[in-house]
């Protein structure tokens, strides 16, 4: 039974390691050169590569390092465990990027604006 397990973990390694280097790359790729008008039809065509690339580059550092902790596999316990250190650094930087560059609330009038009808909005009031 437990060589059975060893061998089911170490596919399931396996593939998260092939997925990680070879299918995330290839995705982010994709979606890069789909960007482009001149390979691609350019704007956003490339935006689904790219989301799948940003949810296997993080899901499966997060499969990987689960499956090497609990089978007691240093090494891969820590390649998976930088892997997922990375992928949550670059979400963080991404997401702090969309936080920073908000668009800013729309402007109030700085001044009186008649209305017809008597009514009137100042600054105030």
């Amino acid at each position: 039974m437990g060589e059975l397990r060893t061998a089911w973990s170490s596919v399931v390694l396996a593939l998260c390691a092939v997925g990680l280097l070879l299918v995330v790359p290839y995705l982010f790729l994709q979606g890069f050169v789909a960007s482009f008008p001149l390979f691609g039809s350019g704007g956003h065509a490339g935006d689904g590569y790219l989301t799948w690339a940003a949810w296997l580059g993080a899901g499966l550092p997060l499969v990987g390092v689960t499956v090497a902790a609990l089978g007691r596999r240093r090494g891969w316990t820590w390649f998976f465990g930088v892997c997922l250190v990375l992928a949550v650094a670059v979400a963080g930087m991404n997401w702090v990027d969309h936080v920073r560059h908000a668009p800013p609330p729309p402007p109030e009038p700085r001044h009186c604006v008649e209305r017809s009808g008597g009514d009137n909005e100042c600054p105030g009031d």
